[in-house]
């Protein structure tokens, strides 16, 4: 697979573009851009750390394995997210990742990382940005999850998803997932989650389309989970369409 430099890279939100020209030039020698199949892992918890992750195309869920090897997902993770970056100063990694789907990614080792941090002020500043964030939504989650029912943390989850992968031309998540993925990440069971998924169906709020699911009602979700002053910012409703880059061909 050629190699993708930074230059010509259509990922805009890539946090390595805020590095000098001359960084980025020398980032190109450096990484290393991995094409992972879907379903194939990318960080497993309790490996030793080496650097972090850049997903230039891709989806990714983060998880942690619990008792009895039961998984839980702590979040997703899309073009332009990082991770492994919560592991910095660590050392071995706390969660697991795996593609979702067919992801393009790009990783530097942890030496490059620490002479990027000295010498561009302004990448160290977007990921401590992003890291905030991430944290913020991470500790709202735990808060509120433990005293929502199953309609308010099935509404959350759509809409988490929504904020993370976008919608398509067809009004669909961008997104196929699987029943135990989606109860995993909202804290439920399968089967109590298929239950409430026929009922937002029957109430219009969504529409199930195979593995695809319509997002017909928007506002209403956020209804749903009002009282938990939960934010998902407006502009993730709006349709992406596919970002042109084949990655099988490159």
């Amino acid at each position: 697979m050629k190699t993708i430099n930074c230059k010509s890279c259509l990922c805009a939100d890539c946090f390595v573009k805020l590095c000098s020209p001359e960084w980025v030039q020398q980032i190109d020698l450096l990484k290393y851009q991995t094409l992972y199949k879907k379903n194939q892992n990318i960080i497993n918890e309790g490996f030793r750390i080496f650097g972090i992750f850049f997903i230039l195309k891709g989806k990714v869920k983060v998880f942690s394995t619990g008792l009895n090897g039961r998984e839980q997902i702590v979040r997703f993770a899309s073009d332009g997210h990082i991770l492994g970056h919560r592991s910095i100063g660590n050392e071995v990694y706390p969660v697991s990742a795996t593609a979702m789907e067919d992801s393009l990614i790009c990783f530097i080792e942890n030496d490059t990382l620490n002479e990027m941090f000295v010498a561009n002020p302004e990448f160290v500043i977007a990921l401590m940005m992003y890291y905030s964030r991430e944290l913020r939504k991470l500790e709202n989650r735990v808060k509120n999850i433990v005293q929502m029912n199953i309609r308010e943390k099935t509404a959350e989850t759509l809409l988490l998803m929504l904020e993370n992968f976008g919608i398509n031309r067809s009004n669909e998540l961008n997104l196929s997932f699987s029943r135990e993925d989606f109860a995993s990440f909202a804290g439920s069971t399968r089967q109590q989650v298929a239950m409430q998924l026929t009922e937002f169906e029957k109430d219009g709020f969504i529409e199930k389309r195979g593995k695809k699911i319509a997002m017909n009602n928007i506002e209403g979700l956020q209804k749903i989970i009002g009282a938990f002053n939960l934010q998902i910012p407006s502009n993730t409703y709006h349709q992406q369409p596919e970002k042109q880059l084949n990655l099988k061909n490159n």
